[in-house]
């Protein structure tokens, strides 16, 4: 059973979006606090998580921090608020679990990103007037779900040499355009509130033309798997989208958002970055990447540190190839260790990123601390020696993630339909 309204939506927060500049004082955040913005099943979630989040969007996306652009997001936020519960409640029905030392990693790891420790990170956002808990409620959803999924249908997911020549015959076709696309994915809850749902995405796309971060705010609000890159899609050609998009993704600009869309997925916004010619060779900045993990938690005391720089190097003598790495990996059960595959550098943590960018093949790196441990990296190919297993691999990881992607968009939409979502104007 499933009530949402984005009336509902406005009309609460009109009662306790601060006002613009002043945060709330202390006694107006105890009581907006107790009030109930939302029950998923045996969830509340509170008028104060909502803030939370809001106040995390903004910050974010770059939007201005007033009354009138909290209003024209709170519904997707506060949708993929709920989004995030029902994942939470199907982690734990199913035994999937997120560790603290995984959320602080994932925290140190955005922190990094920006050049911050992981407490100037959490000191700056509550400077801000963010609870330092809402942004590591959303990593634990994240990394929740991104398990779950896995589990699921990790072993369900299979693409064919056959589907991969297909894919590159596309891809290569003669007076083709791709775009460089990014998606916006707002979910509709019930066929009844498609008009709702086109309301709120027409709120988003304003927005974003008055300044809004696309990729900040796919983040925060769209429900699709690509919200993690930003909503980034890569490169794609437009005769292998479906043909009602077509039209649409023609008439943009690089730099163009589109009008909202009703597509299967629910309602979407897509954005061009750039547009080019079909068949020119993307492979070029993809690496053949092993690594060793050697786990360490955040915050560890520096003998202990030590010890395992010491076990590491002990390990790692001796390395010529990628071939030692993954039996190291196996010899040790390192976790998360071995062959990762053909991947992109800037898909990785950012204290990877320029390491692997910069390492002549077959050298192993110098140890790289992260939020989850020491990691030592080894490029074993790369997009240049490389060329066409590089592509075929590219294009063999994009057609495995457009397959979980759906599979995992179908479980959550049936986790939705059976669940009971009450959006509270009152509490």
């Amino acid at each position: 059973m499933v009530r949402l309204s984005i009336l509902a939506v406005l009309s609460l927060l009109a009662g306790i979006l601060a006002v613009p500049g002043f945060p709330p004082s202390a006694e107006a955040q105890t009581q907006s606090a107790s009030r109930i913005a939302a029950v998923v099943n045996d969830d509340i979630v509170s008028t104060q998580d909502l803030r939370d989040r809001l106040r995390l969007a903004i910050l974010f996306s770059g939007l201005p921090s007033d009354v009138e652009t909290q209003r024209r997001i709170a519904p997707q936020v506060l949708r993929r608020i709920i989004d995030e519960r029902l994942q939470l409640q199907e982690g734990r029905r199913v035994g999937v679990t997120v560790q603290r030392q995984e959320v602080l990693g994932a925290v140190q790891n955005a922190a990094s990103a920006n050049n911050m420790t992981p407490n100037q990170l959490l000191g700056f956002l509550a400077e801000q007037g963010v609870d330092p808990a809402a942004f590591e409620r959303q990593i634990e959803a994240e990394l929740t779900w991104l398990r779950l999924v896995q589990r699921q249908f990790g072993d369900r997911v299979v693409v064919t040499d056959q589907q991969v020549d297909l894919a590159l015959d596309v891809a290569s076709s003669g007076g083709q355009v791709e775009v460089l696309l990014a998606e916006i994915v707002l979910p509709i809850y019930d066929p009844a509130e498609t008009e709702a749902v086109m309301a709120e995405a027409d709120d988003l796309r304003a927005a974003i033309a008055e300044g809004g971060d696309f990729a900040a705010i796919a983040r925060q609000v769209s429900a699709s798997g690509s919200r993690n890159d930003g909503g980034d899609l890569g490169w794609v050609p437009i005769n292998a989208v479906q043909a009602s998009l077509r039209p649409v993704l023609d008439e943009l600009a690089p730099g163009e958002v589109s009008e909202p869309v009703i597509t299967p997925s629910g309602v979407q916004l897509f954005f061009v970055r750039d547009r080019r010619a079909a068949g020119q060779n993307t492979s070029t900045d993809l690496r053949q990447v092993a690594q060793l993990l050697f786990p360490l938690e955040p915050g560890a005391p520096e003998a202990t540190v030590a010890n395992v720089l010491a076990e590491a190097r002990e390990a790692t003598a001796g390395i010529v190839d990628c071939r030692d790495m993954d039996r190291i990996a196996r010899q040790r059960a390192l976790p998360s260790s071995g062959e990762m595959g053909w991947i992109r550098p800037g898909d990785l943590p950012a204290e990877m990123v320029q390491a692997v960018r910069t390492l002549p093949l077959r050298t192993l790196s110098q140890p790289i601390r992260s939020g989850t441990g020491l990691h030592f990296v080894m490029v074993c190919a790369d997009g240049r020696s490389s060329g066409a297993e590089a592509r075929r691999a590219d294009l063999r990881r994009d057609l495995e993630n457009e397959q979980l992607e759906r599979l995992a968009g179908r479980y959550l939409r049936d986790l939705r339909k059976d669940a009971f979502i009450d959006v509270r104007v009152g509490g």
